[in-house]
């Protein structure tokens, strides 16, 4: 397993070549799950480390890996503008796994990617606020492995 090559997978998902915006919006700046110090330009993708949990059976390891990927899509000063962006992008983001369920990275033991829930709203990084959509997204994998003594 290769939790960076899988979550790099995820964040390529939602890059400027993957992702059509919105009818008026930008594409995104970046997707990425390299944190960067501070945002400097929207809209941008964050793909956070992932909470792991796995299960074994035999010479067999399953498992799930639940990111949040939190899409910075403006800065919160000038509100109704920034509430009607995140209108716009929020149908196009939830939908962005679906092309490619198990993110070209089935060499990882990756089976399928979903999102599971999302939820939209000012979020801050780096001291400076912004307004959101943020995705829970698991992705299961299932590979071999050769324990040892």
């Amino acid at each position: 397993m290769n939790i960076s090559g899988i979550s790099e997978a995820l964040a390529t998902r939602f890059a400027a070549a993957a992702i059509t915006p919105p009818t008026g919006y930008n594409e995104p700046v970046t997707a990425t799950h390299l944190l960067p110090n501070a945002i400097t330009t929207t809209p941008i993708a964050l793909v956070f480390p992932p909470v792991a949990e796995f299960s074994y059976s035999g010479h067999k390891r399953s498992g799930d890996l639940d990111y949040t990927i939190r899409w910075y899509i403006a800065n919160t000063a000038d509100k109704p503008r920034a509430a009607a962006a995140l209108y716009a992008w929020y149908d196009v983001l939830v939908e962005m796994l679906e092309a490619s369920f198990d993110l070209d990275a089935t060499a990882s033991g990756v089976t399928h990617a979903v999102v599971t829930g999302a939820r939209a709203g000012p979020a801050e990084y780096a001291e400076k606020e912004y307004v959101t959509v943020e995705l829970d997204v698991t992705v299961h994998t299932e590979q071999g492995f050769n324990p040892s003594t």
